[in-house]
């Protein structure tokens, strides 16, 4: 069995700037990700790819995409005195999710379950019901639905939309 990392992606990212703003911590959802293969490349190779990681490369076609719909396979990009990078090409030729490692603090709980918060009554109330719901459609035991509610409810209005954040994919 492959071992599973957990990576944020950027959505084709331009340039090696979008790629690390769109995988910083605060971006997005860390999926979790297995390895399918390791492209080692020079450090030219690498600096090359990261300025136009949307250009076509034979060697990513037809790899990537989903398993089971819920993890991701990546290739990993190497280089010499460069930070690896995940790109999952989700069948085509041109990196059209690049994203770099995260540890197990950025890891969103539930990645599967979306709770749409933007354009929503921000009322904490509010949040907190969009999100039980969530859970529940989602499949959560009462007992992590539970759990759920006594992290958000145990801090101030910031702490309920970070809790939100940690254990759902919120946009």
């Amino acid at each position: 069995m492959t071992d599973t990392i957990h990576v944020i992606y950027a959505r084709k990212p331009c340039d090696w700037h979008e790629i690390e703003s769109g995988s910083r911590r605060d971006c997005g959802t860390a999926y979790p990700t297995e390895i399918i293969e390791t492209k080692e490349m020079t450090a030219a190779e690498y600096d090359a790819f990261i300025a136009k990681p949307l250009a076509r490369r034979e060697w990513l076609a037809g790899k990537g995409g989903w398993k089971n719909n819920n993890v991701r396979y990546a290739i990993a990009v190497t280089a010499p005195e460069r930070e690896t990078i995940y790109v999952d090409p989700s069948g085509s030729d041109y990196g059209r999710y690049v994203g770099r490692r995260v540890d197990g603090a950025g890891v969103v709980k539930f990645p599967d379950i979306r709770v749409r918060l933007t354009g929503k009554d921000g009322n904490a109330f509010n949040i907190i019901g969009l999100c039980r719901r969530a859970a529940q459609k989602g499949g959560l035991s009462d007992t992590e639905i539970k759990a759920f509610l006594d992290e958000a409810t145990a801090g101030d209005y910031n702490h309920l939309l970070a809790t939100c954040q940690r254990w759902f994919d919120c946009y």
